[in-house]
């Protein structure tokens, strides 16, 4: 079954249809972005979260203030999203273990030792931001291309229409959805998330690949 991570959200109706769906997981942008959200706001919307992973989404912090932001916000697991511009998955393994936490870690594919992480993020950058952006990647050559499926987020560019391709091609462990079906930054669009949750379902359910 293909997860599903709904990111960048801010607000709380936002997280309570998300973690309603039942999604795996639901980030939020603590680093500087049109979704951020601040730790005292996001210690707030992590209570909404129910049964679904907390995420905090962060770029170019340092790993003691990232740990200090997994503590102070109620999250259960941290995206490392700069890739090698950023921390160490071991470094903040490491902070957090100072602080007595055991996050899960989601590490973009080019951090220094993303091969230590509990899953690796493929995502679409630009040269102002580290995610978010809308953009895809190229799903044809990542099909081909020898990768730890069953540790894969796949993120950029994702919409209703195209992630049944996506999965299809890609078989990622899980898929993470932010501009796709939005309204605005940081507010989501409430049919354009019900029909997301449907297509992924469908696509588990459909089988067979794309070519």
């Amino acid at each position: 079954m293909t997860r599903l991570k709904i990111c960048g959200l801010t607000a709380g109706k936002d997280v309570k249809l998300a973690a309603g769906y039942r999604a795996w997981a639901c980030g939020f942008v603590l680093s500087e972005s049109p979704r951020r959200v601040s730790a005292a706001r996001a210690a707030e919307l992590t209570r909404l979260c129910g049964d679904s992973l907390a995420v905090a989404v962060v770029t170019t912090e340092e790993p003691a203030w990232i740990a200090g932001a997994v503590a102070a916000g109620g999250f259960r697991a941290v995206q490392l999203s700069a890739g090698a511009d950023g921390a160490s998955v071991a470094a903040v393994r490491a902070a957090a273990l100072s602080r007595g936490l055991r996050p899960l870690v989601i590490a973009a594919a080019d951090t220094e030792d993303a091969d230590k992480a509990d899953l690796v993020l493929l995502d679409a950058r630009t040269p102002d931001a580290y995610g978010g952006t809308g953009r895809r990647l190229d799903w044809k050559a990542l099909a081909a291309a020898k990768l730890p499926r069953e540790r894969l987020v796949l993120a950029g560019g994702l919409l209703p229409s195209n992630v049944d391709g996506a999965i299809k091609l890609v078989r990622p462990f899980a898929v993470d959805v932010s501009s796709g079906i939005e309204r605005t930054p940081g507010i989501k669009d409430p049919r354009l998330m019900r029909a997301f949750f449907g297509v992924v379902a469908g696509a588990d359910l459909s089988g067979g690949t794309v070519t």
